[in-house]
């Protein structure tokens, strides 16, 4: 399942608009690049980085094979049948997966798909929280990680890292101190990345990468 992705998506949803948060070319970019990560982690994808430089880097199919994950499978087939550079990967991806992404967080309740009018004539579509219990326990885990100091987990530390490169991450936790939150959270991946075995983990998917990754 692309646990990473969807989680991602539901924070990135207002619970009772049910729309999106942040603009389109955020969410595609952050989207993107937590199904390339999910993929990355069960092994399915790694990161070609010609001649050391972050910003040639491509994603790697090294294996087709159906996950049987709708958005995974859906993003190996648009990965293996054209090669992009790691960015533009992750932002066609995370635009073509989207809808799918939704509709999966509707299959596991946590999410309602509501449709209505504008002004009696355009089409809407709305995705408001449907059992909220999941999300909290995920932004739970995220507050303990910037604000308490809590180790976090490999997930955990993963969505701080997006959510805080698109300028996403103070909206999530509004009683905190804003810059307080965006530094924390910077200092938290910083000393993961330097410290940590992220080469091994993500097979050379770095913090330059991840700069890459959310630029846009």
């Amino acid at each position: 399942m692309s646990v990473l992705a969807q989680d991602l998506a539901l924070l990135l949803l207002d619970n009772e608009s049910g729309r999106s948060t942040v603009d389109l070319g955020r969410r595609h970019r952050a989207v993107g690049s937590a199904i390339l990560l999910d993929l990355i982690r069960i092994g399915k994808v790694t990161v070609d980085v010609p001649a050391g430089d972050p910003k040639a880097a491509r994603p790697v199919v090294r294996d087709t094979a159906a996950t049987g994950d709708a958005v995974l499978d859906k993003a190996l087939s648009l990965l293996a049948d054209k090669d992009r550079k790691l960015g533009w990967a992750a932002e066609n991806i995370g635009h073509a997966c989207w809808r799918a992404q939704l509709d999966a967080l509707t299959d596991r309740g946590l999410v309602r798909h509501e449709e209505g009018r504008f002004l009696g004539v355009i089409h809407t579509n709305s995705w408001p929280s449907g059992d909220p219990s999941h999300e909290e326990a995920v932004v739970d885990r995220i507050r303990d990680a910037v604000v308490g100091g809590r180790q976090p987990d490999e997930p955990t530390l993963l969505l701080v890292m997006i959510l805080n490169g698109i300028g996403a991450l103070p909206a999530l936790l509004p009683d905190e101190d804003k810059k307080a939150v965006t530094e924390q959270a910077a200092r938290l991946v910083r000393e993961h990345t330097e410290n940590g075995p992220w080469g091994e983990v993500f097979k050379g998917l770095d913090a330059a990468l991840f700069t890459v990754l959310l630029a846009g």
